[in-house]
């Protein structure tokens, strides 16, 4: 995967075939997954256990919001004293 978004971007444009579509070319959702993973949490992320693609996503995403939103670890915070 690409280390940065640029060069994620630059990549993409060069074999683009609608050069004249000012839109974005877009991306799979699977692209977007493993860029946004390797981006945010780093190339070295990965899960040991062998869970199915949409358990994996659900860890990633949760490490994300932890990682990046102040907002997310005050809910669960929240949450968990709750739980309590």
């Amino acid at each position: 995967m690409n280390d940065t978004f640029t060069t994620f971007i630059t990549e993409r444009y060069k074999t683009r075939q609608d050069t004249n579509n000012f839109f974005p070319a877009g991306i799979s959702d699977a692209e977007f997954r493993e860029f946004i993973i390797d981006y945010l949490l780093g190339r070295d992320w990965y899960v040991v256990a062998p869970l199915p693609q949409d358990q994996v996503n659900e860890l990633a995403l949760n490490e994300i919001l932890k990682k990046y939103s102040k907002e997310y670890r005050k809910e669960i915070k929240k949450y968990n004293r709750e739980m309590r």
